[in-house]
């Protein structure tokens, strides 16, 4: 049995609430789609192809009633298998952490790779790659050079996405009702510094304000880090952020405009096509 068979089996056995009775089908069992095939067909529209669709796209492409494909979508949500967000469905964590499954980013951390390079050679800075889960950053990436043991940060950490300016840059990116169902996914009612989801919301206002550029002075970081974050793009919204950090004293105003550079590199890297039709 393939890993997707298996993932396939284990959301019908976990979404039973996926069971009622479908006004637009036959009532004769012998014309009516089980249950595991209506699910099946829903969760086939996604995948490497397609990492969002709307429900008329879930519809069209599954051959599903609209209101029988909306109804499964919903409950497939609920239960974690799918998340919704402003650019429609997309496959959710409970099926990217099944059986240890991870999400694949060798062609993100391959589009940032050289940029990253680039960005420690000319400022020094130790450069980081992030990604959001739910309501915390992912680290990818880090590229230091020399500078690299000066900044205590390390590929595979995931740290609460409001305390760094690669979660701001990446949060501020989403609509507000996202990054409260993100935050309230997770059971994080407060951030990590007890403030409430209203604070966030306000700071990651100015980010916006600020063209999408998060930063953090030495001043407000107990460890003395300054830091710049930007976010990268694609055509369904925030894909990534690029960060600079360092303990040198840094002109962050200075460097905001050449981290957004680099996160516009990225971009183009990982989206060509849509990089030249949204010039």
């Amino acid at each position: 049995m393939t890993n997707r068979l298996k993932d396939k089996v284990a959301i019908i056995t976990s979404a039973s609430a996926v069971t009622a009775v479908d006004d637009d089908f036959d009532d004769s069992k012998a014309h009516r789609s089980g249950v595991v095939e209506r699910v099946t067909l829903v969760m086939d529209v996604f995948g490497p192809h397609r990492q969002y669709a709307r429900l008329e796209e879930v519809a069209d492409h599954s051959g599903l009633p609209r209101s029988t494909a909306f109804r499964i979508l919903r409950q497939l949500v609920n239960l974690g298998w799918l998340e919704h967000g402003p650019d429609g469905f997309r496959l959710g964590r409970r099926l990217q952490e099944l059986h240890g499954c991870t999400v694949d980013y060798t062609d993100i951390r391959a589009a940032a790779s050289t940029v990253l390079v680039d960005l420690n050679l000319t400022t020094g800075a130790v450069g980081h790659l992030g990604v959001l889960d739910g309501s915390f950053v992912h680290y990818l990436d880090k590229v230091g050079g020399a500078a690299t043991h000066s900044v205590p940060s390390h590929v595979g950490a995931r740290l609460a996405a409001e305390e760094t300016v690669t979660g701001r840059a990446l949060l501020a990116q989403l609509p507000p009702e996202d990054v409260d169902r993100r935050y309230a996914a997770d059971r994080r009612w407060t951030t990590r510094d007890g403030m409430g989801i209203e604070h966030l919301h306000r700071r990651l206002d100015r980010v916006r304000r600020r063209r999408g550029v998060a930063f953090s002075s030495a001043e407000r970081c107990g460890m003395g880090i300054s830091s710049v974050a930007a976010p990268v793009l694609g055509p369904h919204g925030v894909i990534a952020a690029i960060s600079l950090a360092t303990r040198r004293p840094m002109q962050l105003e200075a460097l905001g405009p050449v981290v957004s550079a680099a996160a516009r590199t990225t971009s183009a890297r990982l989206f060509p096509d849509w990089q030249a039709s949204a010039r």
